[in-house]
């Protein structure tokens, strides 16, 4: 037996090679397996939770929109448009059609959501007027002078009707880290919330 090792060494150093090798594909395919896997659960449950706010939105009244939490009022009316838009061919035509404190809840929506999870710079990267513009002028109203300066200057940045307007990576990131921190703890779809409930005939239309 130890003559064998001797002579064919290199085949035993081959196999433990090849062992290791296979035990540490396995524990990586199980990682990328339990990250799927939690990926796929949480998008479960983000699906039904969405459906639970719509559901519970739906049909808004005074009453309603008085007695909810704000942050949940706003999020269900957000999702309610975005399906009623999603649902229509005409996009364009749906979201003309809505009054100017619709539109700053459906446009606001989208950057809180983009920004919370991407930074404030992918809302205006991947987005155009006029739901970056009517975005903007929601923040204005919605939030303090301090966060929708850094907002009205990141739409600048992107702004494809600027001329002067330029990408500028230290400028881009320099924004999104003040929003982040200016934003930190404070709930931007709660403040969004109030609007509606301070602007009920808007949303009972």
């Amino acid at each position: 037996m130890l003559e064998n090792i001797k002579d064919f060494w290199y085949l035993y150093v081959l196999l433990i090679v090849f062992i290791i090798i296979t035990i540490f594909v396995c524990i990586k395919a199980f990682g990328a397996a339990s990250r799927h896997s939690k990926e796929v659960n949480a998008l479960i449950a983000k699906a039904k939770r969405n459906k639970e706010l719509r559901d519970s939105y739906k049909e808004l009244s005074k009453e309603i929109i008085e007695n909810a939490p704000a942050a949940s009022l706003f999020e269900g009316v957000a999702l309610n448009m975005e399906a009623a838009c999603q649902k229509t061919e005409d996009t364009n035509g749906f979201y003309e059609a809505l009054s100017d404190g619709q539109k700053k809840v459906y446009a606001f929506y989208y950057l809180a959501s983009e920004a919370k999870e991407f930074g404030l710079s992918a809302f205006f990267k991947e987005s155009s007027k006029p739901l970056t513009s009517d975005a903007v002028a929601a923040a204005k109203e919605f939030l303090n002078d301090d966060i929708y300066t850094v907002i009205n200057e990141m739409f600048a940045c992107y702004d494809e009707e600027n001329e002067s307007a330029s990408v500028i990576p230290e400028t881009v990131n320099r924004l999104n880290g003040e929003f982040k921190n200016l934003t930190n703890d404070i709930d931007l779809f709660a403040l969004a919330g109030e609007y509606i409930k301070n602007n009920t005939s808007e949303f009972l239309k």
